[in-house]
């Protein structure tokens, strides 16, 4: 125990000597080089930011219109909206107004749903413009002559330059987007456009939020040789904006590139990108001194940090050392234990947050599950002769029951009592095939417990009923559902044939068409109204559980509805038709699936 303690503080003595020198080499270091390069790394840092800004601030323009231009894919919505844009010929004045208004409508919708923009127009392939209620269509024409059409067709949005609109409910400084609809079928050389109105104010508050993010850096925002934004207003005049302009058009106007320009009598250092979406160009700016500043006001307090911090960092190593390695140390020992097996939990430390909590917590229940598998083990060894037994016995009732009705069999043949035989033999086979058969059987399996149950029902009723089967013999190998056919039978001799007395008729067939068996089973019993088979079939075509809680009769026929929708899914059915005197149909629709089964009942 006490190596132990030695090897630990040993270790512990180590990190600590580590985490010192590791706080110490680079605090040194940098106040032997700090000067000059204290200075570019403050320089680099603005510039980083002015860099940044400036792709943060195209990246924002660029998800504004971009999602402000989806709006222009309005007609996809609306069939109709399309066929309007699409018709080649000129519409009659009355149908004009028609699809105007219906034009109109849809897109005062979107306005009202995006309160970004205030006007909308857009032309149809047979030159027929149609706008918002706020929107001048005049507008459009005028912008088409000042934007480049060959960067319009190549599916590319084009945003105009700030405009004065004097439209009613649309007046103010106003920015547009155009979009060419080569989206729309046989537009070949037609010139259809999408217009999207934004006010400018939202522009300016864009720019100004980006802007009022870092009060040192101001932002310039120009389209060609209009000023589109500036944040400078109280600094750059129109003539020192054209100038900073000038330098960087002169210097090639690369990505991302950095200028120092003097304006004013005062350095400035600038960086420029350009808005591929827009064709705008932004750029961010920032006065030397405050760099300067920057510099002069943290240099004085990097040394007094720096001691600062060195105090801290010894108190910290001493303490994180100790309250790292005491619970490792601790874990340790019990791990020691539980090797000797005894499952102790750790007690203390184990609410801790850190890694080191939740290993102390991973251990608690891993120690946990071992207690537990452990009494597991011990209960379930207790329990398995007893279940062996319980098993024994359950298997001493079907054979009892099995064994019974042989006897009876048996003793029937004996004194030649056929009717009981048979009855008795057809009895057990009907058990057996409910027991010991799988859940999907073929079709022969399934007729030969028909069989058998009709044989009883004959028995009781002295053959006064025909059973016509019409099952082509190539089908008996196709595999069905369990009692799917045998609960319909039955309520064809119980409701159908039955209460009718005299002779009666059921059929029985199957075909098959395509992927898909179809079963049918028809008596000429006494049938049932119309309006019930109707409720019946609109019964079968709901949820089960509500089809349960619905009504209590008919409990065969939605039983076995039940089982087809579960097991088949919902695409197959079962569906009832009847005649009141005349007698009921039943037809059932299930998936044609063949494969060899072996059941320990058939041999197979």
């Amino acid at each position: 125990m006490l190596k132990l303690k030695a090897r630990s503080s040993s270790f512990q003595n180590k990190l600590m000597l580590s985490y010192l020198l590791i706080i110490l080499i680079p605090v040194l270091s940098a106040l032997l080089i700090f000067g000059l390069d204290f200075y570019n790394q403050t320089k680099r840092s603005y510039e980083d930011i002015m860099n940044q800004l400036n792709k943060r601030t195209s990246l924002v323009v660029t998800d504004f219109f971009s999602n402000i231009s989806r709006n222009s894919y309005f007609y996809f919505t609306d069939n109709r909206l399309k066929r309007i844009l699409e018709k080649k010929y000129v519409q009659s004045n009355l149908e004009f107004i028609d699809d105007s208004n219906y034009m109109q409508q849809a897109m005062d919708q979107i306005l009202l749903m995006n309160g970004q923009l205030v006007g909308m127009s857009v032309t149809g392939i047979n030159g027929r413009v149609y706008s918002s209620t706020s929107a001048n269509t005049g507008y459009l024409n005028a912008l088409l002559q000042e934007l480049p059409k060959d960067k319009l067709r190549d599916g590319k949005i084009t945003v105009s330059n700030a405009y004065n609109s004097q439209f009613i409910n649309n007046q103010g400084k106003v920015v547009s987007i155009i979009r060419f609809l080569a989206d729309l079928d046989g537009i070949k050389s037609h010139e259809v456009y999408a217009k999207l109105d934004i006010r400018f104010k939202l522009i300016e508050n864009l720019f100004g939020g980006i802007s009022e993010s870092n009060s040192e850096v101001g932002t310039i925002v120009t389209a060609g040789e209009h000023l589109i934004y500036t944040s400078a207003d109280a600094v750059f005049d129109e003539v020192a904006i054209q100038q900073i302009a000038a330098a960087f058009k002169r210097s090639g106007g690369h990505e991302n590139q950095l200028m120092r320009l003097t304006v004013n009598g005062e350095p400035y250092m600038f960086a420029e990108t350009l808005n591929e979406l827009t064709d705008w160009t932004i750029i961010q700016f920032i006065p030397s001194r405050a760099i300067d500043n920057a510099f002069q006001k943290n240099i004085g307090k990097y040394v007094s940090i720096s001691l600062i911090c060195l105090v801290i960092a010894i108190f910290m190593a001493y303490f994180f050392s100790r309250r790292f390695f005491k619970p490792i140390s601790k874990l340790i020992k019990t791990m020691k234990m539980a090797d000797s097996g005894t499952l102790d939990r750790i007690a203390d430390d184990e609410n801790r947050e850190d890694e080191i909590g939740k290993l102390m917590q991973s251990y608690n229940s891993m120690m946990h599950r071992l207690k537990e598998s452990r009494e597991k083990e011990l209960m379930s060894s207790r329990l398995q002769k007893r279940a062996e037994l319980n098993m024994l016995q359950a298997q001493i009732n079907p054979h009892f029951l099995y064994n019974t009705l042989n006897t009876m069999h048996s003793i029937a043949e004996l004194h030649r009592f056929e009717p009981i035989s048979v009855m008795a033999q057809s009895l057990s086979s009907l058990y057996r095939y409910n027991l010991k058969s799988n859940d999907i059987v073929t079709i022969r399996m399934e007729l030969e417990q028909i069989r058998n149950y009709v044989q009883i029902q004959q028995m009781r009723f002295l053959n006064k009923f025909q059973v016509i089967y019409e099952i082509d013999e190539q089908l008996h190998d196709y595999q069905i559902l369990k009692f799917l056919l045998q609960p319909i039978v039955e309520n064809a001799f119980y409701h159908g044939l039955e209460p009718k007395g005299g002779s009666g008729t059921l059929k029985l067939s199957i075909r098959k068409n395509g992927h898909t068996l179809f079963l049918l089973i028809e008596d000429d019993g006494m049938g049932i109204s119309r309006d019930k088979a109707e409720q019946l079939n609109l019964s079968f075509r709901k949820p089960a559980a509500e089809e349960q809680n619905e009504s209590k009769n008919h409990i065969g026929l939605r039983n076995v509805n039940a089982r087809i929708k579960n097991f088949y899914g919902d695409e197959y059915w079962l569906q009832i038709s009847s005649v009141e005197g005349q007698g009921t149909s039943v037809e059932m629709m299930i998936p044609a699936e063949k494969g060899e089964l072996h059941d320990a009942y058939f041999g197979r």
